[in-house]
């Protein structure tokens, strides 16, 4: 139900459900490749990274076939929680693992909106 108190129309019921859906398996995605990456060597992280993974995906599919408002909060909670876990392991550490910030996501030069924005942290390397 809206604000107004309508209930949404099933085009826009299936469209949220994907989109949810959707960024459910993105994080999961995300947490699979951490895991094979090297995350699955932390004791005790490494485990949780892949139980991470398969509750997202789980969640995803869930959300996405069921029109349940549970299970659509299950997933919002999930989410809460994945995002709730990464700001602890950054600010204090959690089971002994505490994360390092990077900005190595945007180092490439292709990346669009710095074309508009000047030169960025990939137009900063030494020359050959």
């Amino acid at each position: 139900m809206d604000i107004a108190g309508r209930e949404p129309r099933l085009g826009q019921q299936l469209g949220l459900r994907a989109a949810g859906a959707g960024l459910l398996a993105a994080a999961g995605a995300i947490h699979l490749d951490l895991y094979l990456t090297g995350y699955r060597t932390i004791p005790t992280i490494g485990w949780l990274f892949l139980l991470q993974v398969i509750a997202a995906f789980v969640l995803a599919v869930a959300v996405l076939v069921s029109g349940s408002k549970m299970v659509a909060a299950a997933g919002a909670g999930f989410a809460v929680a994945t995002l709730g876990g990464y700001i602890a392991s950054v600010w204090g550490g959690l089971f002994g693992f505490t994360e390092v910030r990077t900005t190595a996501g945007i180092t490439d030069s292709s990346w669009p909106a710095r074309r508009s924005h000047g030169p960025g942290p990939g137009d900063l390397r030494p020359r050959a």
